[in-house]
């Protein structure tokens, strides 16, 4: 069987790309593994890539892979990435960015009530389910439906960006780790808009082996990320893909993204609207 990883998730621009790639070709290596590093990008839905066989290296958001853990089909935890601004705290977390235009005058997410949302996938932690948990609490006080109209997919970040500076939506949120990588390697993609709140931190997008991927050939790969951040010949693959080190995964910590799910559904907010 060949196996095959993709960065596809923070590929954020071409210099971010081929950081991520020479940083898992770095691992593949010492682990002694012939892993292909496969172009998967938008408009293709990024559910296809997780159902490939042979995935051994590739990122997956954190609440499909508890919902994949809890219908039964068992991806191999390979590791979480610590990213290495000082926001993280040394920790494997991310948050998502509730993004408004900058010449919003709205300071708390209860200002954009009656406005534009727009929401990437419904299969992804921080461009649905972290920010509906967080909305679900503002709509519960308020009633019922927060927004005049809530539209989407826009598919992935880039077409979000894009709708909220061309004004179609008025308020979205955003993957905080991948804006901060934008920040560093396209900041024009952000001119005009500006953070508006936070949702909480939640287990980061980690990388992971399919079902079908031999738990041993997924060890060797675990192991050999673990140790880069102690071979001082890999600091600078590290450093351009802005990563502290890897961690090992812990499957534990995803299911309370399902358990914001249920959460959301149980307050009447199944859908953000």
């Amino acid at each position: 069987m060949e196996l095959i990883a993709s960065t596809r998730m923070y590929d954020v621009a071409p210099a971010m790309k081929a950081a991520w790639r020479a940083l898992l070709a770095a691992a593949h290596a010492r682990a002694g593994l012939d892993v292909r590093c496969i172009e998967h990008a938008w408009p293709d839905p990024i559910g296809e890539l997780w159902e490939r066989p042979g995935l051994c290296g590739a990122f997956m958001c954190g609440w499909p892979y508890a919902a994949a853990l809890e219908a039964g089909r068992a991806f191999k935890a390979v590791a979480s990435v610590v990213p290495d601004w000082p926001a993280y705290a040394g920790q494997p977390r991310y948050r998502s960015e509730f993004l408004v235009r900058a010449d919003s005058p709205w300071q708390s997410l209860a200002d954009a009530a009656g406005s534009r949302y727009g929401w990437m996938v419904r299969d992804s932690q921080s461009g649905w389910n972290a920010p509906r948990a967080a909305l679900a609490e503002l709509a519960a006080a308020a009633g019922g439906a927060l927004f005049a109209e809530s539209k989407g997919p826009y598919g992935n970040p880039r077409g979000l960006l894009r709708a909220l500076a061309e004004r179609e939506i008025d308020l979205t949120a955003v993957d905080g780790w991948y804006l901060d990588l934008l920040r560093e390697h396209d900041p024009d993609a952000l001119a005009g808009l500006r953070t508006l709140a936070f949702t909480a931190w939640t287990p980061n997008p980690l990388l992971v082996a399919g079902p079908d991927v031999d738990a041993a050939i997924a060890g060797r790969l675990s192991d050999a990320l673990l140790a880069l951040h102690h071979d001082p010949a890999c600091a600078p693959l590290l450093r351009n893909a802005r990563v502290a080190r890897f961690v090992r995964a812990e499957p534990g910590r995803y299911a309370a993204l399902a358990d914001m799910a249920r959460a959301a559904a149980a307050r009447g907010y199944p859908e953000i609207r």
